[in-house]
């Protein structure tokens, strides 16, 4: 039964945690460091929205006509529509994507001219905040003159009067000097000439106003708009989208999104013109070399009836007739068939833009497949052409669009050899059947043979050129009638642009947050982390070993203070544990006691001493030991240096009268340790020790062991068989929190005989001038007071000679930090 109580304990003694009610109190006891914490981070937050550059954001929507069918299939576009090879579905994600390419953003950029080239800032005072300025800047860069200005170099510009500026460049050129507005500026690798952009806007607030300007990177600048501009479909079922921007200046985002927007569909009508521009100027070179064949077969025909008077085919060979020019169309149509598919495959060949091919049915060439796979091909060239803008030729997403340009022009290579063949079987088809036809016309009279040859050829040409003519004026009106598929709704305005950094009541509620939290998150981690001793209340949870009493910081130069301040209130804490000690040691034949620690530093030797001492000042006789036959201190205490001692003693040296020392206390007696031997344990298990002890009771009324550090060396255990009590220094804020279980430990093996705890070096935090004062008690199932013996607290005549005045308010801020 007593095992299991035992475990069950020792269980409870491992269990570590957080002390939530610990530290709620910490946290409202150290209220002065929230309030320094929020006041800094919310003046941190202050200067950041004072000082940071102003950020906005502005939008435009644009509405896109979106058709599951080819572009350009209207009704005026009907006749080109074999030529939507430039954008060949037009999906709204399809239009997002163009709006998103290089190729559009670096157009824009450069149809914006020198406002986006060269960025303008003003610098405040003393150079802590810069706002760009772009059309507001008072001066710009001359655009007419012809400048020089290296990219990203900081041209620093300061106004002296309405006709001169200072001008500063570093980065190598290390050039300061006065030059007036209008005038050119010339360095080597340097060109420029400013002026204002308003003179009459010019006033004296101007002088001594800081600014810089520099040149932008053309491709840079093209990148970060591009990246930066979002694009979203404002409804999910309809088509218009909405275009987002956002930058340092309102006003330059919203002429970029305007100028986008324009470009864009400026480009869209370009395409659809490109279509009609490609089939005139095919349909006129045509025109042209057959316009001097179809004159000279015309003048043939004339003179051939002249000459051999024949106005009209007798009745057989107008029919004869009828039947060669049907089959002499079917073969025309075949020809420029022939034709465009040769024209097609020579165009490809030559690795020719896809986007200018003439379109298949502006020669009647209306083959589904071949229309397909002409649109894939110009979509994946397109893309071609997009990598070739933006990636390395080494990048992998390059390679990929390159081999699939090459795979998509053979396709349709043997796409067009396919078509070819087919046709010339048709075309072989027909030329038997006209062969048929030209032998039934040799039964005609000869003249009028020739008569039908003539007319024929006259015919063929005059119907080819006919053709050509109602497809050029086709074309014609389908340019003229083209209009762009999109249109913009709202353009970007300035006046509707909304600030997004700094956010200033974001930013206040974080500080407020980071204020309580940093705070808080240190208490915490410090509670956790921090393994010492540093709470009173703690003791109880790891060990039930009765404290017999604390004692305060020793801030004396003396290191037997009881004796040097006796009215102090270290020395009254001391006369406490002197007072709890005589409940211990209640038998007048229990004399020794034991003092230890875990280690060196906690304060063991300064407690034997001043016990000593304290006890002493009663009318007792006490002997001292210096037991630490290891690392002996005790004789700086009592500033002796003898060569006998202890160790001198227990190997047979010395007597024990020979071995104890009087000190300058009364009633104190002093045993040094004397010189460090090779096996101090063996020496304390000796009997001469025990002989040593029993004589030491006789002669007097307490014997106190100075020990070593009981988890160094077990030395202190050795002295259990005659010791009638151990005092287990811990020392406050110093000793590990391990100790308390090492005590417990002890207490529950009984390794220990009657052990008992001191804290050591306990200090009180002082608050509002106050001192909380030490509660000096013994319990072990009882609970004994000697009373509260406070810094603040004063007996009549003023008992204490350490008292403290109250803090003043001086005092009370320089203790804060």
């Amino acid at each position: 039964m007593n095992t299991i109580l035992e475990k069950k304990q020792n269980q409870s003694f491992d269990e570590e945690g957080i002390d939530i009610k610990k530290i709620l109190f910490q946290i409202i006891s150290n209220w002065y460091w929230f309030a320094i914490s929020l006041f800094a981070t919310i003046f941190i937050a202050y200067l950041f929205n004072r000082y940071s550059e102003p950020a906005f954001t502005v939008s435009s929507t644009l509405i896109v006509r979106e058709d599951e069918n080819a572009r350009g299939f209207t009704a005026q576009e009907n006749l080109l529509k074999g030529l939507n090879l430039i954008r060949n579905t037009k999906s709204i994600q399809n239009e997002i994507g163009i709006l998103g390419t290089y190729s559009l953003a670096q157009r824009t950029i450069y149809e914006l001219g020198e406002d986006f080239a060269i960025t303008y800032v003003a610098v405040g005072r003393r150079g802590i905040k810069e706002l760009k300025l772009y059309k507001s800047s008072p001066f710009k860069v001359d655009e007419n003159d012809s400048i020089k200005l290296p990219v990203g170099l900081p041209i620093f510009i300061t106004i002296v009067s309405k006709d001169e500026y200072l001008f500063e460049i570093e980065g190598g050129y290390s050039v300061t000097q006065k030059n007036r507005f209008d005038q050119r500026v010339e360095l080597p690798g340097i060109v420029f000439n400013l002026k204002y952009r308003n003179p009459r806007e010019f006033n004296d607030n101007l002088i001594g106003k800081k600014y810089y300007f520099y040149q932008n990177s053309f491709n840079s600048l093209v990148n970060q708009y591009k990246s930066k501009v979002y694009i979203e479909q404002l409804h999910a079922k309809g088509s218009i989208l909405r275009l987002t921007s956002s930058g340092f200046v309102a006003q330059q985002e919203a002429d970029y999104l305007n100028k986008l927007m324009e470009v864009y569909i400026k480009s869209n009508l370009e395409d659809k013109n490109r279509i009609a521009d490609n089939a005139i100027r095919f349909i006129d070179s045509q025109l042209l070399s057959m316009s001097d064949s179809l004159q000279r077969a015309e003048i043939a025909l004339q003179q051939f009836r002249l000459e051999n008077k024949i106005l009209d085919l007798s009745t057989e060979g107008a029919i004869l007739f009828d039947k060669l020019k049907l089959l002499q169309d079917q073969k025309t149509e075949n020809d420029l068939k022939i034709w465009y598919i040769k024209y097609l495959k020579d165009y490809i060949g030559q690795k020719k833009d896809i986007g200018d091919i003439v379109a298949p049915s502006t020669i009647g060439v209306d083959d589904i497949q071949l229309n397909e796979l002409l649109m894939q091909l110009n979509e994946v060239h397109m893309q071609y052409k997009e990598q070739l803008v933006s990636a390395k030729p080494d990048n992998p997403v390059f390679k990929q669009a390159e081999a699939r340009t090459e795979n998509l022009k053979k396709t349709v290579t043997e796409k067009l050899n396919s078509m070819l063949e087919a046709i010339n079987i048709a075309e072989s088809d027909i030329d038997k059947r006209i062969a048929q036809v030209e032998k039934e016309l040799f039964k005609l009279p000869l003249n009028e043979q020739q008569l039908i040859k003539i007319e024929r050829r006259f015919n063929i040409l005059d119907k080819l050129y006919t053709y050509l003519l109602e497809k050029r004026a086709e074309a014609g009106i389908s340019k003229a009638s083209n209009v762009s598929d999109n249109r913009i709704l709202d353009y970007a305005m300035s006046e509707n642009a909304r600030q997004i950094k700094p956010n200033k009541k974001n930013n206040n509620f974080i500080a407020i947050i980071l204020g309580l939290a940093i705070p808080s998150v240190i208490i915490i981690l410090f509670n956790f982390l921090n393994n010492k001793v540093n709470d009173l209340k703690e003791i109880g949870k790891y060990t039930s070993t009765p404290v017999l009493g604390s004692v305060g910081h020793n801030k004396y130069s003396s290191n037997i203070p009881v004796f040097d301040k006796p009215k102090s209130t270290l020395t009254e804490s001391f006369r406490a544990v002197r007072t709890n000690l005589q409940y211990v040691l209640r038998n007048p034949e229990q004399k020794v006691l034991t003092v230890t620690s875990t280690v060196s530093g906690e304060g063991k030797t300064f407690v034997a001493a001043n016990l000593a001492a304290i006890i002493s000042m009663s009318g007792k006789k006490v002997l001292i030991v210096g037991l630490d036959l290891r690392k002996p201190k005790l004789q700086n205490y009592f500033e002796t240096n003898s060569i006998t001692g202890l160790s001198t003693y227990l190997i047979g040296k010395n007597s024990a009268e020979e071995v104890v020392f009087n000190t300058s206390y009364e009633n104190v007696f002093y045993v040094p340790s004397g010189p460090i031997p090779p096996n101090p344990a063996e020496l304390i298990e000796s009997a001469r020790m025990d002989e040593f002890i029993n004589w030491a009771k006789q002669k007097f009324d307490y014997i106190v062991l100075d020990t070593p550090p009981i988890a160094v060396v077990t030395d202190a255990l050795l002295t259990q068989r005659f010791t009638d009590m151990v005092l287990f220094v811990v020392r406050f804020n110093y000793s590990h929190k391990e100790v308390l279980k090492l005590v417990e430990s002890l207490r529950a093996t009984g390794s220990a005989k009657s052990i008992s705890m001191l804290i050591n070096d306990l200090q009180q935090k002082r608050i509002y001038g106050y001192n909380y004062g030490y509660n000096y008690g013994y319990s072990y199932g009882y609970s004994y007071g000697y009373g509260n013996y406070g810094y603040g607290e004063k007996s009549e005549g003023g008992y204490y000679t350490d008292d403290e005045p109250p803090l003043t308010w001086q005092e009370k801020i320089k203790r804060l930090f």
